[in-house]
């Protein structure tokens, strides 16, 4: 699934860094962009190398589709002028005052989770939340169990 970063209506590929490996038989440049410390490495065949750049499915998708991002700026949007008119508001900046939205503030939270790398490595074990189930007792005794039925006679 691609990973989109949200800017004021647009969405742009987040950026990833992952470990993959050279199946072909041919020697070849590494693709990570050009802010990567791996830009421009040679990869030989059968060896792992690492990619940062842009999210891959979501630029797939961008050229599927022949765009540089998804959706559009909102203010400019037809919806959010219809609102302007509707409501008697001047211009977008007299609604963002009124609603108390700061533009320059969310463009650099935007920024922030644009710089922000993800990395598919596995998550951290948890214990798991152990679920009221199986021999459920509604006298308010307190004898209700956790889990199925409990141990079978053979394993107690």
């Amino acid at each position: 699934m691609p990973r989109l970063v949200s800017v004021l209506g647009k969405h742009y590929p987040a950026k990833e860094r992952v470990v993959l490996k050279n199946t072909t038989k041919e020697v070849f440049i590494n693709p990570s962009a050009e802010y990567s410390k791996y830009h421009g490495e040679e990869v030989q065949p059968g060896a792992e190398f690492i990619y940062e750049g842009p999210d891959r499915r979501a630029m797939c998708d961008l050229h599927k589709e022949g765009l540089e991002y998804f959706g559009q700026d909102f203010r400019k949007s037809p919806e959010f002028l219809e609102i302007l008119r509707k409501f008697n508001f001047k211009n977008e900046k007299e609604y963002f005052n009124f609603y108390g939205i700061n533009v320059d503030e969310e463009i650099k939270k935007a920024e922030e989770k644009t710089a922000k790398i993800t990395s598919h490595e596995l998550p951290a074990r948890v214990e798991e939340i152990k679920k009221l189930g199986g021999g459920n007792d509604t006298s308010g005794q307190g004898n209700e169990r956790y889990g199925g039925f409990g141990l079978p006679k053979e394993l107690k």
